[in-house]
Formats: structure tokens, sequence, C-alpha cells
């Protein structure tokens, strides 16, 4: 689905960047919200986190400084951009394992 919506962005982003309208998507990673509680118990939260190389869970004010700056004219010259707010998560799936400390020795 995130798929999707970036590339929808980037088309309307095209059409619409001669009008000087700024289309950007912001795609959150996990975001620790009261609904979010409902559904995963603190040690799925726990794990979560420490899947996340900031080590922890996003926040809603997260996204709305993302958003802030997006709607900045700070980020003007912006548009077409997909903002991936994770705390690094999406980033750290493309890297390799670490190696344990028993691989190390």
């Amino acid at each position: 689905a995130k798929a999707a919506v970036n590339h929808f962005a980037r088309n309307l982003a095209a059409e619409l960047a001669p009008h000087r309208i700024n289309v950007n998507v912001i795609n959150p990673g996990w975001i620790d919200t009261p609904g979010e509680r409902r559904y995963a118990s603190e040690e799925d939260i726990a794990a979560g986190a420490r899947r996340i190389p900031w080590g922890r869970l996003g926040t809603p004010e997260d996204i709305g400084k993302a958003a802030a700056f997006l709607l900045s004219d700070d980020a003007d010259y912006i548009t077409g951009a997909a903002l991936t707010v994770d705390g690094g998560y999406m980033v750290a799936l493309t890297l390799p394992d670490a190696p344990d400390e028993e691989e190390q020795a």
C-alpha cells in the first residue's frame, strides 16, 4: 500500500509542480499510539524497539515534526518525496547482521 501511495504522490507532484504545489508523503514506521498498545503486548513493543536502530518506537510527535517540516518554507523546493520516519528501521534491514559474540571469538 505504501508503494502505491508513493507512486501516486510522485505522479501528482509532477503534475502539480508547474503550479508550485508540493506533494510529498510521510511513511511512518512503528508508531507508539494508544491504538497500538491495545493490540501489542509490552514484550512485543520492547522487541520491536530493539529492532529499531534509534532504540524506540516512533511517537505521533515524530510524525508531526516531519509534517511541519514538509509544510514549512524550508521544504519549499521538495516535491515528490517519500520521507521515511522510522528511526532507521528500513535502513537497518538492508545491513548485514552483526556477528554474534561467539562468531567473533
